[in-house]
């Protein structure tokens, strides 16, 4: 489905515009995946992780993941959303925060920062798909023209 195509996604109530959980979830949780993957790709260089061999071996991590992430936020972009996508991020976040001790290099000083910025950028991507997926289920179990029940 088109930009163009898509249908008109507010729904209108006393007067106000009011946004769905779904298109906050469009809007709020593709840009951080873009950024994240960017900062994946970009981290070996910006937080100077050693030319040794196990700093190019966490360099080639972050370099996967980042692809991974980079191509979940572009189909996000080009299709309609679904669950898939928020579970691709709770995976490879879960992934990155295992792979220092998987990997054992999570106490080598010849892996640098790395270790750190894997398990904090994998903790930010848990939370952002387990958040978008809250999101999308709460979508599911209230349809857009229905209203959401009172707390």
């Amino acid at each position: 489905m088109s930009l163009a195509q898509r249908p008109e996604t507010g729904i209108r109530t006393a007067g106000h515009t009011e946004t769905p959980p779904a298109d906050v979830r469009d809007s709020l949780f593709t840009a951080p995946l873009l950024l994240i993957g960017g900062w994946l790709f970009a981290a070996g260089w910006a937080l100077a992780y050693p030319d040794t061999p196990i700093g190019n071996n966490v360099r080639l991590v972050d370099l996967v993941f980042s692809i991974i992430i980079l191509l979940n936020a572009i189909a996000r972009v080009a299709r309609t959303r679904g669950p898939g996508s928020d579970v691709i991020t709770i995976v490879s976040g879960a992934c990155l925060v295992a792979s220092p001790f998987v990997f054992g290099y999570y106490d080598d000083p010849g892996a640098g920062l790395a270790p750190l910025n894997q398990i904090v950028t994998g903790i930010g991507l848990i939370v952002l798909g387990a958040v978008s997926l809250a999101l999308i289920e709460r979508r599911r179990t209230h349809p857009p023209g229905e209203a959401a029940p009172a707390r």
